[in-house]
């Protein structure tokens, strides 16, 4: 093995440090082509890397290498190489697809932790590769990956390994993730193929999930196709072993076709909400699995909204309410935070509320919108029904920063989204914003530290701009009591922090300039080399 390395190194080197001669030296093509053959036997070197090789993966970046110098000739020249080098560049898919496959049940599982990882990673870099021979092959790699596909999956005399469909399908898998396929007339028929698959593997059904999932853009625009996988990602659902790619796929599918899903939608919540009261999934999918059905309530109507949320936290609510009644302890303060979560999840990609002139990201909207909806804003009604709740449970919890945040996020997402639709539940929030900051006062003098300067600074630049002449008193009256606050700083500095304050409404960065040269002064650091550094 450290013969074959060594010999591997020397023709890649040799290969990527002089592509472009050797490639312009056409009486000696041969010679050439020769070397690259040496070198597509490095990658496809028997043994499964990296275990049996560790060879393979010093090639992969030579490839990128000659393609770039091939396309970078003009076009005439190019075209020439081209002739040579596709089918060159066909047989590396091959060879990469070959590579990529998983070795049988029973040797994966001698594998160490160590070496999984590292075989995840070379998986990975071969995505990589592939994406990026896509650029040279185009189109006609599709097909060729989609052909290979049907044969193995119509061939009823000859079994295949599931190794060799999940190869494939992970070569397709590597393009449509970054590539835009929409134009592609390969993909009905893949969509069609999968539903065909015989998924008797947690690696196959994984790499069929995470399939669907970069397709999710392509359902989009041909949303016919939706019958044909939702039930496979439902399905996955229940699968403890395929938490991260059905989760993933299933909140990248309410985002693309949402306006789609309606019919599905009773479907999605009710398998949603077993696998939730299940616990099957671990903390941080069961986030993904709200922001998905956040997405996918966001496109129905107002009246479904009402009776899927209701549906949906009635249960995190009845918990909350026994949690609120039980004296403080850590296993009820994981649970409190976890329920808060979820909630907080679900309005972060809940939103009835998007201009009709533009999408979330300010690009143009969507073909199909949902109508705009008629009286309150479902989710400000169930804000307000449970804010009481919340209420109760921080004021048991309100010197635990984690569960303070934990509230926070709830109305921090919600205020993004919601925006104006939120103006009813100010005065409560600002409440309790006031009771959260007065239990642990901290907001420049010195006691909080100095990293949260620029989140002060915000604060204060927003009551600048939109209650200035509050601002003028509430300053005036806050820094006139002597030694607030601090001690080390005089009246004549405290006068002249307020007038910058209030001088500058527009510029940001320099009201942030004027809270970290006030919090140094403040804490005795004002013209110290350890200032110098801040």
């Amino acid at each position: 093995m450290e013969t074959c390395h060594g010999i591997c190194r020397i023709a890649v080197t040799l290969g990527e440090n002089h592509s472009r001669t050797l490639l312009e030296q056409v009486d000696h093509w041969q010679s050439f082509l020769a070397l690259v053959n040496m070198i597509m036997f490095c990658t496809g070197i028997p043994g499964h890397y990296p275990v049996n090789e560790t060879t393979s993966s010093l090639t992969l970046t030579f490839w990128y290498t000659l393609q770039d110098e091939i396309m970078s000739f003009e076009s005439d020249k190019q075209a020439v190489y081209l002739q040579v080098y596709r089918p060159v560049y066909f047989q590396l898919v091959d060879v990469l697809l070959h590579k990529a496959q998983f070795p049988t049940d029973q040797e994966y599982a001698s594998w160490s932790c160590d070496e999984k990882e590292q075989f995840r990673i070379y998986r990975v870099d071969i995505s990589d590769t592939l994406m990026y021979v896509y650029e040279m092959l185009g189109a006609e790699l599709l097909s060729n990956l989609y052909d290979k596909l049907g044969r193995l999956l119509t061939n009823a005399e000859q079994p295949t390994s599931w190794q060799h469909t999940e190869a494939l399908l992970y070569g397709f898998q590597s393009i449509a993730e970054t590539i835009d396929v929409n134009y592609s007339d390969v993909i009905p028929g893949l969509i069609g193929l999968i539903p065909r698959i015989s998924i008797n593997n947690v690696q196959l059904a994984d790499t069929v999930m995470f399939t669907i999932g970069a397709l999710a853009e392509w359902l989009a625009d041909h949303p016919v196709m939706l019958s044909s996988v939702l039930p496979l990602v439902l399905q996955a659902l229940g699968n403890p072993d395929l938490s991260v790619s059905s989760v993933s796929t299933l909140k990248k599918i309410c985002r693309e076709c949402k306006y789609d899903l309606p019919p599905y939608a009773t479907n999605i919540v009710a398998v949603s909400q077993e696998v939730l009261i299940k616990q099957i999934h671990k903390t941080s999918q069961c986030m993904w699995l709200m922001q998905a059905l956040g997405f996918l309530l966001s496109a129905l109507p107002v009246e479904d909204i009402l009776r899927n949320l209701h549906s949906l936290i009635t249960p995190y609510i009845q918990q909350l309410e026994k949690l609120a009644d039980e004296t403080p302890n850590p296993s009820n303060k994981l649970a409190i935070i976890h329920i808060l979560g979820l909630l907080s999840n679900l309005f972060t990609t809940l939103d009835i509320s998007k201009q009709d002139d533009e999408s979330a990201d300010g690009s143009a909207p969507p073909v199909k919108t949902a109508p705009p909806p008629p009286g309150p804003n479902p989710v400000v009604v169930v804000l307000q029904q449970v804010f009481a709740l919340i209420q109760t449970v921080l004021s048991k919890w309100l010197n635990d920063s984690q569960v303070v945040e934990a509230v926070c996020a709830i109305f921090e997402k919600s205020v993004k989204t919601l925006l104006h639709d939120f103006a009813p539940m100010v005065s409560q929030l600002s409440e309790m914003l006031g009771q959260m900051y007065s239990t642990i006062p901290q907001g420049i003098g010195g006691g909080a530290t100095r990293s949260l300067m620029d989140q002060f600074a915000e604060v204060l630049f927003s009551l600048n701009k939109h209650c200035f002449s509050l601002l003028a008193v509430w300053l005036k009256e806050a820094l006139q009591p002597p030694g607030f606050p601090s001690s080390r700083v005089t009246t004549e500095q405290k006068d002249n922090f307020s007038h910058q304050i209030l001088r500058e409404r527009v510029n940001k960065r320099r009201v942030k300039d004027i809270v970290k040269e006030f919090t140094l002064l403040c804490r005795g650091l004002h013209g110290t080399e350890y200032a110098a550094e801040y």
